[in-house]
């Protein structure tokens, strides 16, 4: 049930110590977890088979993204999911060690979406005719290639924004510039704008994004074109740019850069991968936290049960209150300073954990201490290197040993220093 819910055995044993509860030990928890892999895996298997049947010959759109097991670029395991951009269902889920990229945990990244687009577009019975992904220049350089040329690429919508928003926002940091302000969040949203109503063509698009040059300058009808907005807008904000300030020259620059302008046709579908971010942040936050470092068969398992949890739960209804409508959770964004209104879901109800309980318990029932052996993959790591230096490690006692010194070292050297203002005060100097 530990291992289910997703806690540790750390916190479970905390908490029994607490009401004086007695209960076994963390050996036969880790390896009673490596009996249960078995049913697990093969839940999880059948419940992706489940998902491939139900999708059957319709063109997926699919968002992917890779998730470190620590922040920085000293993880030891990488995750990969693939999800349909419609339905929010995850189609596959992929496990990466370091060991296998010599323990450059970047080259991961490489790895797990080559490894993910081999199993889902060759392997699966799924026609895939979109990957959308963040702009990562080793996703977008393997998209090229022969083998994943047919698919169709987009790029996030919300990181090109965001980007648009750092840029504007140092421009306008300047005393001088204070009166692009305003102008910052329409920008956005018109960016937002032209990527959802260009219809997939990179012309239109980039004909739409000009006009805002136009519409800061208080300038809604020029030869060749007009502003979409009704007529009545126009006088929403009076603070217009002049065409002539170094304000709007610089503005322009950022809208006609060769930087913000050389990859839009990546975002003429306006998507984005939100929802793989709501999982990890979410669920797989949740079973496989990244302060803890879990072992390579533990690891799988508590990511593939947070894709369980999720499957089973993307669907949930919104909770009503007596008269029919939504109940709403309101925040406060600190980043924006604005209130948030969310529509709060009826709670999990972990339907197919009693089917998964059972799966566990036949599998355990009877059975001998040699099947609590860990799996082939794990082995085939430790034949590679068993542990982060690739070496053997020495004598404990001796790095103990050699730690007390440093340490009594340490305190006459920070001995030695406080005597020196003593001595020249005896002086007096």
């Amino acid at each position: 049930m530990i291992l289910l819910s997703g806690t540790s055995w750390s916190k479970f044993c905390t908490g029994a110590k607490f009401i004086n509860l007695m209960i076994g030990c963390s050996r036969a928890f880790y390896h009673h977890q490596l009996l249960y892999k078995e049913a697990i895996q093969n839940f999880f298997k059948s419940h992706i088979t489940d998902i491939h049947r139900k999708f059957g010959g319709k063109p997926l759109s699919l968002a992917v993204d890779v998730r470190y097991d620590s922040p920085g670029f000293s993880a030891n395991k990488a995750t990969a999911v693939f999800m349909d951009n419609d339905s929010r269902l995850i189609v596959h889920l992929d496990i990466a060690d370091s060991r296998e990229v010599q323990r450059s945990s970047p080259k991961m990244e490489k790895l797990l979406i080559e490894r993910g687009l081999e199993t889902v577009v060759y392997k699966f019975p799924l026609v895939v005719w979109e990957i959308v992904s963040d702009g990562s220049k080793t996703i977008i350089a393997l998209l090229k290639s022969e083998r994943f040329r047919h698919i169709h690429h987009s790029l996030d919508i919300w990181h090109k924004a965001k980007k648009l928003a750092y840029m504007l926002g140092d421009l306008a940091k300047k005393a001088s510039n204070r009166s692009l302000l305003p102008w910052i969040r329409p920008t956005i949203n018109h960016f937002w704008y032209c990527c959802s109503s260009c219809n997939g063509n990179v012309q239109r698009l980039i004909k739409k994004w000009f006009t805002i040059l136009h519409h800061v300058t208080n300038e809604h009808e020029w030869p060749g074109g007009r502003c979409t907005h009704v007529s009545d807008s126009s006088k929403c904000n009076g603070k217009w740019l002049s065409k002539s300030s170094e304000t709007f020259r610089e503005f322009r620059k950022i809208i006609i850069s060769k930087e913000f302008l050389g990859n839009l046709q990546y975002y003429t579908n306006c998507k984005q991968t939100w929802a793989i971010e709501n999982f990890y942040s979410h669920a797989l936050l949740h079973y496989c936290p990244k302060q803890i470092s879990f072992a390579y068969d533990s690891y799988i398992i508590r990511n593939q049960l947070a894709v369980l949890d999720h499957n089973h739960h993307v669907e949930r209804q919104l909770q009503c209150a007596e008269d029919g409508t939504a109940v709403p959770v309101i925040q406060f964004s600190r980043k924006t300073k604005q209130w948030v209104a969310y529509d709060r879901k009826v709670p999990k109800s972990y339907s197919s954990i009693p089917d998964l309980i059972c799966l566990c318990l036949r599998q355990t029932y009877g059975a001998s201490v040699a099947t609590y052996t860990r799996s082939a993959e794990s082995k085939k790591l430790d034949d590679i290197t068993k542990n982060l230096s690739g070496e053997k490690a020495p004598p404990s006692k001796e790095l103990l040993s050699e730690r007390k010194k440093r340490k009594i070292s340490g305190k006459h050297m920070v001995f030695r220093l406080s005597i020196i203002p003593l001595y020249f005060t005896i002086l007096g100097l």
